[in-house]
């Protein structure tokens, strides 16, 4: 894993966060990074170490909704996870131009597990989990 912008006791709770896992691919954004393994996308905030509820948060690749991306406008882009089947249900990290490369071959990552987790719905990724259920019908 390559060394990331964030302090040096973010580094402890990123090292935590992966708990032995390899790191597939990186993402440094504004604030935080965003870290892919095998099996998870996890994103860790920088002051980490201050924020015990939501300086870490985690997601199974399987389980992620929907990755998108929106172009750098100003110098800054963003990565938007989907987590769940309503719009607010989204996490954006920003990122500068420079980190735009990194960015797009982070989301390809995802996307192309979520197109196998589409494919095969029984297939068990490990500790991925199952795609979640469609969305619920709407209230009429």
């Amino acid at each position: 894993m390559r060394k990331t912008n964030i302090a040096d006791r973010d580094d402890d709770v990123v090292t935590t966060a992966v708990a032995g896992e390899t790191v597939m691919d990186q993402v440094e954004g504004l604030g935080a990074v965003l870290l892919l393994t095998p099996t998870r996308a996890i994103l860790v905030r920088q002051g980490a170490h201050f924020r015990p509820r939501n300086g870490v948060r985690e997601w199974a690749l399987g389980g992620l909704r929907d990755a998108q991306l929106a172009p750098p406008r100003n110098g800054n882009g963003r990565v938007i996870l989907r987590t769940g089947p309503y719009p607010w249900q989204a996490v954006s990290v920003f990122v500068s131009a420079q980190e735009w490369p990194a960015a797009e071959r982070a989301v390809g990552h995802i996307r192309v597990r979520l197109a196998q987790a589409m494919r095969s719905p029984t297939t068990n990724f490990g500790s991925l989990g199952s795609r979640p259920a469609s969305d619920p019908p709407e209230r009429g």
